[in-house]
């Protein structure tokens, strides 16, 4: 490998760090959904049990992967508003390439064309492209402060106590009327076998 690399190299090896960054981020949001998933399970028994010191300390961590969760989820949907930025910006900046290349030939084929035109055509189309560079470096600075806040806001802005009680009591209901399902359909398999018992002495 070469010890320069080429805009487009460079341009590539970003691409494949900004995928990296998705993916890994994607990866986290899984595991925490993971995570709330067994808390939710957890404090649904140590609520059957009637536990409340357990159920306190489970409440609480379970808070705290939602709402770790829903931060991800934030910045993952932050990282993919700025990977479709880059996208706009590489246009713009390709457009200005191709615009310099046109006017320098047409330039060197005709010598009477108005070269002091053309050039203040290809500064328009810079000119732009740096517009739209400044504009993601805004966007990244006040989305940043933005993701200050939250991270210093308390997390019951974004996940309410009442919402975690509510998660929970849908657990322990669903778990209540599983069981209550399992001894109605055991006590119809029993009465099942009783008649198809009794139909065969018949």
């Amino acid at each position: 490998m070469g010890l320069f690399k080429s805009s487009e190299e460079r341009r590539l090896e970003r691409e494949m760090e900004i995928r990296k960054g998705l993916s890994r981020i994607k990866k986290q949001i899984r595991g925490f959904e993971r995570e709330e998933v067994d808390f939710i399970k957890k404090a649904t028994r140590a609520k059957q049990l009637g536990d409340m010191t357990q159920l306190r300390v489970i409440k609480a961590n379970l808070k705290r992967t939602a709402y770790t969760r829903r931060m991800m989820e934030r910045q993952l949907l932050n990282l993919e508003v700025f990977k479709q930025l880059k996208g706009q910006a590489e246009a713009q900046a390709d457009f200005a390439r191709a615009l310099e290349t046109v006017s320098e030939a047409i330039a060197e084929s005709y010598g009477s064309v108005n070269l002091a035109e053309i050039h203040k055509n290809c500064e328009r189309a810079i000119t732009q492209s740096e517009s739209m560079q400044q504009m993601m470096e805004m966007m990244m600075e006040q989305t940043g402060e933005s993701m200050s806040n939250m991270e210093g806001a308390q997390s019951d802005e974004l996940v309410s106590d009442a919402e975690i009680d509510r998660m929970i009591d849908e657990a322990v209901v669903t778990a209540e009327t599983d069981e209550v399902d399992e001894k109605v359909g055991s006590r119809l398999d029993t009465l099942r076998e009783r008649f198809e018992k009794n139909r065969d002495r018949a």
